[in-house]
């Protein structure tokens, strides 16, 4: 029997790292890691390296005003 991956994270997605002392915001391409049986976030890092994120500190990007609260992380969604 065939195992029915989850949907893919929809929207857009950033992740933010701490990269000399400047919080760099990078865009997150969600990949199926069959291994980990689930989808992590990869992004381009400042020193342009791919590499794979923790899925619980994406941060979903969404319209608002900019007075609104902090942007909605992947964890708080599931």
């Amino acid at each position: 029997m065939k195992t029915v991956k989850p949907r893919r994270p929809h929207g857009r997605w950033i992740y933010y790292i701490l990269h000399e002392d400047i919080l760099w915001p990078c865009p997150v391409k969600w990949e199926w890691e069959s291994s980990y049986e689930a989808w992590l976030p990869f992004y381009y890092s400042p020193t342009l390296e791919f590499i794979a994120g923790d899925p619980a500190k994406a941060v979903k990007v969404t319209k608002t005003s900019p007075l609104s609260p902090p942007p909605r992380r992947l964890s708080c969604i599931f």
